[in-house]
């Protein structure tokens, strides 16, 4: 019996131009009735998140910044919050600026839609097209990185080998590929204190209801949501994912056709 459903937001059931589908809203509506607990699982930051979900949206929980921070949708108070912390904020960067890479560093939560940046005299293009879209919240960095504490290091990576590299430099700290929702395959990596997950976040839901492992159902669409999609034994993926992430998971409808319906038509019994 399912008594836990957990979904990515964008590029799963939102998308920037058409937002969400009746189906799936009135899917998760019927979801509710039944008492499954629903959780978006998203690495929007908390106000990012809260700018694309409506007050009123049948949801219980939003796990937002890729687990970073939970949130209790009904009772509206944040229950967990997990930072990276400065010195892990300052390793990261310097190993950025080896290798030319720029990147954007965040308050902590819950304002971690604020952020210092690095400056550059030849960017990387999406790196330009998110400092632009949130150009009110950006601040650029100038010759030391604050002494401050931090939510996580979001950067822009020209190619995966790269990425691989880069990634191999770090020790205790969680880096996830994701990408970008911008221009939909820029490669963006995130970094954030060794404890953060979407898993870890949906896990810390399940045993405050006391939800079996087995209850529970994840949805996803991109990297970001893998270390989810493998940890629970039901998941399931949208048909708009890359083709190498839908070999090893039960694909569902595109995010354009109701992918929530169409799991709860086929699935859900």
């Amino acid at each position: 019996m399912i008594k836990l459903l957990a979904t990515d937001l964008d590029g799963t059931i939102h998308t920037r131009n058409n937002g969400f589908n009746i189906d799936d809203i009135e899917t998760l509506g019927e979801l509710g009735e039944q008492n499954v607990c629903r959780v978006i699982a998203t690495g929007r930051t908390f106000q990012s998140a809260l700018s694309v979900i409506p007050e009123n949206f049948p949801i219980d929980y939003l796990v937002f910044s890729s687990g970073a921070g939970i949130y209790d949708w009904k009772n509206k108070t944040i229950l967990k919050t997990i930072n990276l912390g400065f010195e892990d904020a300052r390793i990261i960067t310097n190993i950025l600026n080896q290798f030319d890479i720029e990147y954007t560093v965040h308050h902590p939560i819950p304002d971690n839609h604020i952020f210092f940046h690095s400056i550059s005299s030849d960017p990387h293009p999406d790196f330009e097209r998110y400092i632009d879209f949130n150009k009110a919240h950006a601040i650029p960095e100038e010759k030391e990185l604050p002494e401050e504490d931090y939510s996580q290091v979001l950067s822009f990576i020209p190619e995966i080998g790269l990425f691989e590299e880069i990634k191999a430099k770090f020790n205790g700290i969680k880096t996830i590929r994701a990408t970008s929702p911008i221009d939909g395959e820029s490669i963006w990596m995130e970094c954030f204190h060794k404890d953060v997950s979407k898993a870890n976040g949906i896990l810390h839901i399940a045993q405050m209801l006391q939800i079996e492992e087995s209850e529970i159902v994840v949805i996803g669409n991109d990297y970001n949501d893998l270390d989810m999609l493998q940890y629970f034994s039901k998941s399931y993926i949208v048909n708009n994912a890359p083709d190498d992430l839908k070999q090893h998971f039960t694909i569902l409808t595109d995010v354009q056709l109701s992918p929530l319906a169409d799991w709860y038509r086929r699935f859900r019994w």
